[in-house]
């Protein structure tokens, strides 16, 4: 990839988070950046292409869930879809700080989006999984409450008590976590 492209991307994400996406100016990322407004249209046609960029990974992040969700699950995959989940996740964690500092613009976005609903499918599915009477309540329980073991780890305080902690200390904490939850060894 362009080391230019890179770091307008770079500077763009830590600006987004810090100011808020409304609150930056392309002059102000091309300054940053040591570039003229010019050629940062050559990168991007606008700052809404570079925001699109940056939620990428996120988009990516409900294809995985939804992966999980549309198998049968046991505490013991559910884990491992977990395990799988958070090593993907964990490199990528400030894609979460700008979600949760930029709710406006990334529903606007959404609304503008052929997949807008796909949040909506997603919840869906997790209830319909969490509702289905085959699995016991117990299971049930424990899958719900160690999927919020990961989103309160990833994203109720991204941006304050985790989100500096390297991820080869946090991830096998939170695997840890997990399975602590699922009751596995």
């Amino acid at each position: 990839m362009n080391d230019t492209r890179d770091r307008i991307l770079q500077i763009s994400l830590d600006h987004f988070i810090e100011q808020g996406y409304e609150n930056v100016s392309l002059r102000e990322i091309a300054e940053h950046v040591g570039v003229t407004k010019a050629a940062l249209y050559y990168y991007f046609a606008s700052k809404e292409e570079i925001l699109r960029t940056l939620i990428q990974p996120f988009l990516g992040l409900e294809d995985r869930l939804r992966g999980m969700l549309d198998r049968e699950p046991t505490r013991e995959s559910w884990a491992e879809e977990l395990a799988a989940f958070i090593k993907w996740i964990l490199p990528q964690r400030k894609i979460f700080e700008l979600v949760e500092s930029n709710h406006t613009a990334l529903q606007s976005l959404a609304r503008d989006h052929e997949d807008s609903d796909l949040h909506g499918v997603m919840h869906d599915r997790l209830g319909a999984m969490l509702s289905d009477e085959s699995l016991p309540l117990t299971d049930r329980v424990r899958m719900a409450g160690s999927l919020g073991v990961v989103v309160g780890v990833l994203a109720v305080a991204p941006s304050s008590a985790f989100a500096r902690v390297p991820t080869e200390e946090l991830e096998p904490l939170l695997i840890e976590l997990v399975k602590g939850v699922l009751q596995l060894s």
